[in-house]
């Protein structure tokens, strides 16, 4: 039966909290795939199955209020996450990081921003016309191309001709400006 819900309930007498654990069959094979986990109420972690091979390979964590604040997944299958995300004004700015070649360092990151008044410009009957397409568009991103730890790549949305200082440094230690600059 597809998008089976089975919950478990869980008290524990010594802890000031309740905790709640919810198992989604997703795609009907009569096999868990996703879990939800609720303390107090509130999401408070999710774990899923997304390709159905019976290992997990994303992570979703939750604040207090049930806000979605980091997520992982594993993209390459070795039960270990290599992206991640982290939404610093809900979904509207999130940093994304990336371990491209698998060895648990990060080598690409990102600051995105969702911009509703991105689109693209056509052609139509002879005219320029503008179509709305939603969605992230980068503000900045850095990247370790040779995997030697150091930055390699320093790009700016906006400023062909970004700060140099970030070429070389470790790609390891968060930037300097996380949030854009006002």
């Amino acid at each position: 039966m597809k998008g089976k819900f089975l919950f478990f309930l869980f008290t524990f007498p010594l802890l000031p909290f309740t905790l709640v654990y919810a198992a989604v069959d997703v795609n009907g094979d009569g096999k868990p795939d996703k879990f939800i986990e609720y303390k107090n109420g509130t999401r408070h972690l999710a774990t899923a199955d997304t390709d159905f091979d019976g290992k997990i390979d994303s992570w979703s964590y939750f604040d207090e209020a049930g806000v979605l604040k980091n997520s992982a997944k594993d993209t390459n299958h070795d039960g270990k996450p290599d992206s991640f995300a982290e939404f610093l004004k809900g979904r509207n700015l999130v940093l994304k990081e990336y371990d491209r070649n698998f060895d648990g360092k990060i080598d690409k990151r990102s600051l995105v921003q969702w911009d509703s008044n991105k689109g693209v410009s056509v052609y139509n009957a002879g005219r320029v016309q503008r179509i709305p397409t939603p969605g992230y568009v980068t503000l900045w991103s850095e990247e370790d191309n040779d995997f030697d730890g150091k930055i390699d790549v320093y790009k700016e949305r906006g400023n062909k001709t970004p700060p140099a200082g970030r070429i070389g440094k470790p790609i390891t230690s968060r930037p300097d400006k996380v949030l854009p600059q006002k």
